[in-house]
């Protein structure tokens, strides 16, 4: 599960089970409460990827509610097989970046 921010400039960060041939992803998050899906496009490259320490990046731009739970997956644009899939919790506090060292 990732946490975000109810609005502002925020982003998440997910390892893929496999990399699109065209650098296209589809990014399909749901809103648990309302049922609204929304597609987000998020294009990168291999090295991109790589260089994230192989993860995609992808910037969440809509504005979300307190409490909000939020489940999403990834395609490849045009494809059907899911690459990733998780949830997202939407909180007002600032949430805590922890690393592991």
């Amino acid at each position: 599960m990732r946490i975000i921010t109810t609005s502002g400039s925020r982003s998440i960060n997910v390892i893929l089970r496999d990399l699109a041939a065209s650098n296209d992803y589809d990014v399909i998050i749901t809103n648990e409460s309302t049922k609204a899906s929304t597609t987000l496009n998020v294009t990168s490259t291999e090295s991109a990827i790589d260089a994230n320490m192989r993860q995609l990046n992808i910037p969440i731009t809509d504005t979300y509610s307190e409490g909000d739970e939020l489940s999403f997956y990834i395609i490849e644009t045009g494809a059907t097989e899911i690459l990733h899939r998780n949830k997202i919790f939407v909180t007002d506090q600032v949430p805590q970046d922890y690393s592991y060292e």
